[in-house]
């Protein structure tokens, strides 16, 4: 039986209800966008929050290989090295460009403009983005 499409409800997320619901599905959009079962990345994202990475910042606080050993033990480890990477320095970008994902998409004028802001960073394509963005509601946008 294939893998199905999993979404914020599924998680427990209401992309539209505040800030820290919108980091938490951009950091689930990160794990789903990649080539793995979508039962694996959210298992992934419940490990990620339960070990308290609940705002961007809060990754400068593990080294690589502590975020690879949870990025394993949400059984991610296809990608540990390479996902750990890229975490780390999307994560550390929005802090710095930024200063939170809500702002990131606030400021934004709309979802294109979002959707490139997104890009730019490394390990961030097209299908991310569109998983992220998906669910952002339309009137998020310019409201920085």
């Amino acid at each position: 039986m294939p893998d199905a499409n999993l979404g914020p409800a599924d998680l427990d997320i209401d992309v539209a209800r505040s800030p820290e619901q919108r980091y938490r599905w951009f950091l689930a959009s990160l794990l789903f966008g990649r080539n793995i079962r979508q039962t694996q990345a959210a298992h992934t994202y419940r490990v990620l929050i339960d070990h308290g990475l609940t705002s961007p910042e809060r990754f400068a606080d593990l080294s690589r290989e502590q975020l690879r050993a949870l990025l394993d033990e949400g059984g991610y480890d296809r990608f540990d090295y390479l996902m750990a990477d890229e975490l780390h320095g999307v994560m550390a970008g929005v802090v710095a460009d930024w200063g939170s994902v809500n702002h990131l998409l606030a400021s934004a004028k709309d979802r294109a403009e979002a959707h490139d802001r997104l890009v730019a960073y490394k390990g961030i394509g097209d299908t991310t983005a569109r998983i992220m963005l998906d669910q952002v509601p339309a009137d998020l946008y310019g409201t920085a």
